[in-house]
C-alpha cells in the first residue's frame, strides 16, 4: 500500500500500533499461546505472542546508554540524530515501509529517540517476554547469545523480572542492564503488517507488525495467566490449520490464520526459513487491511492483490463492499484472489 492509500492509514488514527513475534523451531513448529476466555480481544483464540507498543519504553532514549556501552552493529546510530540514518534502516529494511515504520505511532513520537524498525522489535521482544517468559538476548555485535549460558542459576530469577516487566515496562530495560547484553534485534526479521478491520464488533483496533524468529530449539514457557488460558502449543502449520478446521474449540485470529497458511510449505528446513525471512525481510511490508466483500451468498475477506478489493479502502467506516450485484460462481472464479471465503 503506497501514496494516497498509506497517508489515509494514518490520517484518522483509531487504533494502537503494536508488535508480534512469529517464534519457529526444529520440525518447523510455530509457537501459538491461548488468550485468556475473559480477554477482550480475540478472547480464548490462538495467536502468537505480542502486544501494545508504548512509545516511552520501546522508543525511550534510555536505550542508547546501553548500545553504545556494548558497541558494534552502530547500535548507537539507530537513532533519527544520527548519521548515516537511511544506510541504518537499511539494516532492516531497504524496500517498500508501511504506514506503522513511517508515519504510525512508532514513528511520530517527537523527538524519536529510536528507528521504528528498532522501537517495534524492542515490543515485539518485551511483549513476548511478558506473555510466555522467553528473553532474546545479544552480544554487542548483535550476535544470539544462547539462552542456557545465562539464563540459569537463581540469582537471575527470570519469573520475577517477567512480572516487574508485567508492571513496568521500564523494567525490560533493567534488566538487559544487569546482563550487560542487548535485545536480539537482528533474530527478528520484517514478516508482515496488519491492520485490524473496523468492521469487527470489538472496538479494539491495532497496526501490528508481525516479526519471524527462528529458534534452534524450543523453550519452557512461561505463560502471562492475566491474558493467556494457560494453554500453548509448538505445531506445524500445516497441523494448526487442520485443527482450526475439525475443532470448533481451537481458534485462530485471522492474521494468525494467514501467517500460518503462508508458513505452510514456505520451506523444508529451519535453516532454508530463515534464510529466506533475512531475504524477504530486506524487501519490507506493505500494511494488510481486510475488507469485507458481500455477495448474493457468500461474504468473504479481501486483501491487497485481491482483484475486488478497492484502491482507497476506507480505515474507518466499517462499512463492507456490495458485490451482490456479481453472481457467486463468478466471485469464486475470480483471478487474481487473495482472500478467506466464510
Amino acid at each position: 500500500m503506497k501514496g494516497a492509500s498509506a497517508a489515509a492509514a494514518t490520517a484518522a488514527r483509531s487504533w494502537r500500533d503494536s508488535a508480534s513475534l512469529i517464534l519457529v523451531t526444529e520440525g518447523l513448529r510455530v509457537l501459538l499461546l491461548k488468550r485468556a476466555a475473559k480477554s477482550s480481544f480475540f478472547a480464548n483464540a490462538r495467536v502468537f505472542p505480542g502486544g501494545a507498543f508504548d512509545p516511552g519504553v520501546d522508543a525511550s532514549a534510555d536505550w542508547l546508554p546501553l548500545f553504545r556501552a556494548n558497541g558494534g552493529r552502530s547500535f548507537a546510530a539507530w537513532h533519527p540524530g544520527a548519521d548515516g540514518l537511511a544506510a541504518q534502516a537499511a539494516q532492516f529494511a531497504s524496500a517498500r515501509r508501511a504506514p506503522i515504520f513511517e508515519s504510525g505511532a512508532a514513528a511520530s513520537v517527537a523527538p524519536l529517540a529510536l528507528l521504528p524498525e528498532v522501537a517495534l522489535r524492542i515490543c515485539a521482544l518485551r511483549e513476548t517476554f511478558e506473555e510466555c517468559g522467553l528473553l532474546l538476548a545479544a552480544d554487542g555485535d548483535g550476535n544470539r547469545v544462547p539462552h542456557d549460558t545465562w539464563a540459569s542459576g537463581p540469582e537471575l530469577r527470570l519469573a520475577e523480572w517477567q512480572s516487574a516487566v508485567k508492571q513496568d515496562g521500564r523494567e525490560f530495560l533493567r534488566l538487559f542492564s544487569s546482563l550487560g547484553l542487548c535485545p536480539d534485534l537482528h533474530s527478528l526479521y520484517e514478516w508482515s503488517n496488519w491492520l485490524t478491520p473496523s468492521t469487527l464488533s470489538s472496538p479494539r483496533r491495532f497496526d501490528t507488525a508481525f516479526f519471524l524468529c527462528c529458534l534452534p530449539a524450543a523453550f519452557q514457557v512461561r505463560l502471562d495467566l492475566a491474558e493467556m488460558s494457560g494453554e500453548h502449543d509448538w505445531l506445524p502449520p500445516v497441523e494448526a490449520i487442520d485443527r482450526f478446521h475439525s475443532e470448533p474449540a481451537f481458534s485462530l485470529s485471522p492474521p494468525t490464520l494467514y501467517e500460518l497458511a503462508k508458513l505452510a510449505g514456505q520451506a523444508d528446513s529451519l535453516q532454508s526459513l530463515e534464510a529466506f525471512a533475512k531475504h524477504r525481510g530486506r524487501l519490507g511490508t506493505e500494511l494488510y487491511f481486510p475488507v469485507l466483500g458481500v455477495g448474493q451468498r457468500l461474504a468473504f475477506t479481501m486483501h491487497p492483490g485481491d482483484c475486488r478489493y478497492p484502491a482507497s479502502p476506507d480505515f474507518n467506516s466499517g462499512r463492507h463492499v456490495d458485490l451482490g450485484g456479481i453472481g457467486d460462481d463468478q466471485l469464486m472464479r475470480d483471478r487474481p484472489a487473495n482472500r478467506i471465503v466464510h
